[in-house]
């Protein structure tokens, strides 16, 4: 897979090792990445371990992405990613991606590009 897919939040989803394992289809990676993430607060089974990238429908169900809040609001907002909003970068992106991340230099890029 060559094209790049980025989420909501900038996340590169073909460098996520939540997809990847979700495309290849890894069940040993699905059983590393749910004890990798499982913590008190929420434990993660194998089957949890299923993601397609944010833009597809189906993520209502999945334990991974149903609760994010970002990609509700850019589903709502129907825009690309965060960097095609013309009020990013709002408060939850600043609460959940920090400035000097990959991601939020991904979408302040993308920002910059349709400036």
């Amino acid at each position: 897979m060559t094209e790049q897919i980025v989420g909501y939040c900038g996340l590169l989803c073909n460098e996520c090792p939540v997809f990847i394992a979700t495309i290849n289809n890894d069940h040993e990676a699905r059983v590393e990445l749910a004890k990798k993430y499982s913590n008190e607060k929420c434990q993660f089974e194998p089957e949890d371990i299923y993601c397609v990238g944010c833009h597809e429908i189906d993520v209502e169900n999945s334990k991974m992405c149903s609760a994010c809040k970002i990609r509700a609001c850019g589903v709502k907002k129907e825009v690309e990613n965060c960097g095609w909003c013309n009020e990013y970068p709002c408060d939850l992106i600043s609460e959940y991606v920090p400035e000097d991340s990959k991601e939020r230099k991904r979408l302040d890029k993308i920002k910059s590009n349709l400036s």
